[in-house]
């Protein structure tokens, strides 16, 4: 996914030097693909009648791969557009066909950490995005560190995206599988207004002027109560920024 995203962020149009990288980003890729593929298939005994799922690759990667394509006459490998052996990947009804459950059991439990930690990433790059608002943005006092408060938001925002690209996979996959409709159930989407903060948290004094709640994914997970639904969501906030200080 990480390959798709720099293969999105290239356009239509390289250097001579970018389509190097990529090729052997994608050569590298291929290779750890078919070591992975090599492995599986000793797990994983798929027949001549083996049906696949829809591709959920981002119609944006697929279009940016092809306009590479188009512009350049060399043989290009794509292995981030490749389909991996994994039981989400499988039809509805598949799984069963092939006495996969067990295995699908396994990936739905991988994935469910893979949803925690992704929003657990989300969490801290909007903390670290606000946090870079309060403290740098509207303190700069020059054109330079203005520029430097601003990219730093935009770094920010563009690791909070990331996460939620891994979190959307992940849900997708969960999805597919069918494990725990339960669990399922309480992941949902994350659009563009839930990847911005609130006045309410990044400025103290204005408490209560704007939105009073926040995004479901502020809120998942075991968070304990300590005194009612907001005061949990921003104990959740302050100390997600802390535990990223600390680190820094």
């Amino acid at each position: 996914m990480l390959l798709q995203r720099h293969v999105t962020s290239l356009g239509s149009t390289c250097s001579v030097a970018q389509k190097n990288e990529l090729l052997d980003r994608r050569r590298k890729l291929e290779a750890r693909i078919t070591t992975y593929e090599n492995r599986i298939s000793v797990i994983i005994k798929l027949d001549d009648d083996t049906q696949w799922s829809i591709s959920d690759i981002d119609p944006h990667v697929a279009e940016s791969s092809d306009d590479l394509l188009e512009h350049d006459s060399d043989e290009w490998l794509i292995p981030e557009r490749e389909r991996i052996t994994l039981p989400s990947a499988l039809a509805a009804g598949e799984i069963e066909r092939l006495s996969l459950e067990s295995i699908a059991i396994i990936e739905a439990e991988l994935r469910k950490g893979q949803v925690t930690d992704s929003l657990e990433g989300l969490r801290l790059a909007l903390g670290e995005k606000s946090l870079c608002f309060q403290t740098q943005v509207r303190n700069a006092n020059s054109q330079r560190t203005t520029h430097r408060a601003w990219d730093n938001v935009h770094r920010f925002d563009a690791e909070a995206r990331k996460c939620r690209a891994t979190y959307r996979k992940a849900q997708g996959a969960l999805q597919r599988l069918s494990i725990d409709p339960e669990y399922v159930a309480t992941l949902h989407d994350i659009t563009d207004d839930d990847l911005k903060v609130a006045g309410d948290l990044t400025d103290e004094r204005r408490f209560g002027q704007r939105s009073d709640t926040l995004p479901w994914f502020w809120r998942f997970g075991d968070a304990v109560d300590s005194g009612g639904l907001r005061m949990q969501e921003c104990t959740y906030f302050h100390w997600s920024c802390a535990v990223r200080l600390i680190h820094l």
